[in-house]
C-alpha cells in the first residue's frame, strides 16, 4: 500500500519553486545584512541567532584599494563564500557624506513637518532639491509649540553610486541609513546603563573610524545631535603629534556648538568607540583636555563572531570601527533617517507587492496541489477498496452458489417430508381406508382441493360403507354421492359410483 502510494507520488510533477529565497524574503524584518561602501574600506556584517547570550555576526571587511575586480562582483563573490541571503540589505553612508542640520519649527503635527521641510530643504544646500536626497526624524517636541528636527541631506548620485553597486552585485537594497545612527543603535544595545543620566545632562559618544570620527550627543537615551570631524584613526596613530591638537580643537568645537544650540544641557561624560581604543592614551589626553571623564568601549562587547577574518586581527583593523556596521545590522529599531531615493522606494514597493504576490500564487499553487494529491490519494484508496471487495465478492459468489443448490436440496427435502395437506397425503389416505371390495378407477383431484373419486363394488351396500369410512376420517369433509348405479356383467352384479368431496391440511 504505502509502496504504490510512493510511486503515485513520484508520479506527480510537482513543481520547482525557490523556497529558500522565499523564507528569506519572509524572514524577520529585523534580519538584516549592513552594507557600507565607504572611501577607503568595503564592510559587511549580518546578525544571526544568539548564541550563550550573544548575537552571532558573519563578517567581512576589505581594503577599497586591494579589490582588483569591480566592487559589485568583489560584493557577489563576498555573499556567496559567507553564503548570505541578499535580500534586506541596509546600506548606510558614512557621516562624512552626509550634511546634518538641526531645525526648529514651529509645528507639532509630523505630517506639517514634513511639509515645511519640504519647502526648506532645498535652502540647507548650495545643490538644486533635484540634485540631492533629504531625511529627517524629531528629536523632541518643545513645551512652546516648536519641534527639534534633525534632517539629514545627501548627494543622489552619492546614494545613486552605492545603490547601483549593490544592485549589480544582485543585493535588494532596501534601505539607505547613515552610520550615525548605527552607531548610536550598537551604543544603545551594548551599553544599556550609559544611556540613562539625569533629563538636564547628555553624554558624548565619539565614534572614531579610519579617516573620520562622528561626534554624537545622546540625551534621554536619544540621539539627538551629531557632527562629523574629518580626522581618524589614520590621522591619530600614524602621525599623532600634527593631528592629536586639531582634533581636541575639533572636540571642543563641536561641543561647542550643541551646547550653544542647548545652553542648559551638560554634557557628563565622553564614551569612546571604534577604533579609538586602540589609540594609545587617548582617552587619558581628552579626559585632561575637555575636564570631563572620558571611558573606552569595545567594540565586539557581547557580540560572538560566527566567522574571523583575517585582517580582522591585524594591525589595519586596529584603524576601522565596526560600531555602525553592527548597529545597522541590529534592524530597523532605533533608526529612524532613510535617504533611500524616491525612485528607489517605488520600485521597493513594486518589488515587495510583486513578491507578495509570487509567493501568494505559490502557495494557493501548492494548496491546490496538495488538495490534488489528497483527492487522488482518496480516489486511489477507494478503487483499491473497491477492488478488494470485488475480489472477496468473487470468492464468496462461488460459495454462496453452492450454500444456494443446498439450501434448494434442504427445501425440496423438507417440502417431500411434509406432505401434510398435499395431494399425495390424500391419495394416500383414500388408498389407506378403501377396503379390498371397492376398487377405483379416477381420482381426480383439483386445486381448490377437491377430489372426485370414481369405482365400484360388490353390492350397493358397500359403496355406502365406504363413504361412511370417508366422512369418518378426519381429512376429507363434505363427502357426497353424486352418482351410484348397479350393472350386470354376464352373470355377476355390480355397482359404480362417483363420489366428491374435498380434503382438509
Amino acid at each position: 500500500m504505502i509502496a504504490k502510494i510512493r510511486d503515485i507520488a513520484k508520479k506527480i510533477k510537482m513543481p520547482k519553486f525557490p523556497l529558500k529565497a522565499w523564507l528569506e524574503k519572509l524572514a524577520p524584518k529585523n534580519d538584516v545584512v549592513a552594507v557600507e561602501i565607504g572611501n577607503d574600506w568595503l564592510k559587511i556584517a549580518k546578525k544571526g541567532p544568539v548564541r550563550n547570550g550573544k548575537p552571532a555576526y558573519l563578517i567581512h571587511i576589505s581594503k577599497l584599494a586591494q579589490i582588483k575586480e569591480s566592487v559589485s562582483l568583489a560584493i557577489d563573490k563576498i555573499f556567496k563564500d559567507l553564503k548570505i541571503g541578499r535580500h534586506r540589505v541596509v546600506a548606510y553612508i558614512p557621516r562624512h557624506l552626509v550634511t546634518v542640520r538641526m531645525l526648529d519649527l514651529p509645528a507639532t503635527d509630523p505630517k506639517e513637518i514634513s511639509d515645511m521641510i519640504s519647502l526648506q530643504v532645498s535652502k540647507q544646500t548650495p545643490y538644486s532639491k533635484e540634485e540631492i536626497v533629504s531625511s529627517h526624524k524629531i528629536v523632541e517636541i518643545l513645551p512652546t509649540g516648536y519641534a527639534k528636527v534633525m534632517l539629514v541631506i545627501a548627494v543622489r548620485n552619492i546614494i545613486n553610486e552605492r545603490v547601483d553597486t549593490l544592485t549589480k552585485a544582485g543585493l535588494d537594497v532596501k534601505r539607505v541609513a547613515i552610520s550615525s545612527e548605527g552607531a548610536y543603535n550598537w551604543f544603545r544595545s551594548a551599553y544599556p546603563h550609559d544611556m540613562k543620566p539625569f533629563p538636564s545632562q547628555g553624554i558624548v559618544l565619539l565614534d572614531i573610524d579610519s579617516n573620520y570620527s562622528d561626534f554624537i550627543v545622546i540625551r534621554n537615551e536619544k540621539m539627538v545631535f551629531t557632527r562629523n570631524i574629518f580626522i581618524g584613526a589614520n590621522h591619530l596613530m600614524q602621525d599623532a603629534e600634527q593631528w592629536r591638537d586639531k582634533f581636541i580643537e575639533e572636540l571642543r568645537h563641536s561641543l561647542e556648538r550643541y551646547q550653544g544650540e542647548e545652553r542648559n544641557i551638560r554634557i557628563t561624560k565622553i564614551f569612546l568607540s571604534g577604533a579609538g581604543i586602540n589609540i594609545k592614551d587617548l582617552s587619558i589626553i581628552l579626559s585632561n583636555s575637555m575636564g570631563m571623564p572620558v571611558e573606552n568601549t569595545d567594540q565586539l562587547k557581547g557580540i560572538h563572531l560566527r566567522n574571523f577574518p583575517e585582517n580582522l586581527h591585524g594591525d589595519s583593523f586596529k584603524f576601522v570601527s565596526l560600531t555602525q556596521l553592527f548597529g545597522v545590522s541590529l534592524g530597523s529599531e532605533g533608526q529612524q533617517i532613510d535617504l533611500t531615493t524616491g525612485e528607489q522606494k517605488v520600485q521597493n514597493l513594486m518589488d515587495t507587492k510583486r513578491r507578495e504576490l509570487t509567493v501568494m500564487g505559490a502557495l494557493i499553487a501548492s494548496v491546490v496541489m496538495l488538495m490534488s494529491f489528497i483527492i487522488l490519494m482518496n480516489i486511489y484508496n477507494k478503487n483499491t477498496y473497491l477492488a478488494k471487495l470485488k475480489s472477496m465478492i468473487s470468492k464468496i459468489e462461488v460459495e454462496a452458489d453452492d450454500i444456494e443448490k443446498m439450501r434448494a436440496v434442504i427445501s425440496l427435502v423438507e417440502k417431500r417430508l411434509d406432505s401434510r395437506g398435499s395431494a399425495i397425503e390424500a391419495l394416500n389416505e383414500i388408498y389407506g381406508i378403501t377396503p379390498k371390495e371397492i376398487h377405483i378407477t379416477d381420482i381426480n383431484i383439483d386445486e381448490k382441493q377437491s377430489i372426485i373419486i370414481k369405482g365400484g363394488g360388490y353390492a350397493m351396500s358397500d359403496v355406502f360403507k365406504y363413504v361412511k369410512k370417508l366422512e369418518e376420517s378426519g381429512m376429507f369433509e363434505n363427502v357426497k354421492t353424486t352418482y351410484t348405479t348397479t350393472k350386470k356383467d354376464r352373470d355377476s352384479e355390480f355397482a359404480e359410483f362417483e363420489i366428491i368431496c374435498s380434503f382438509q391440511k
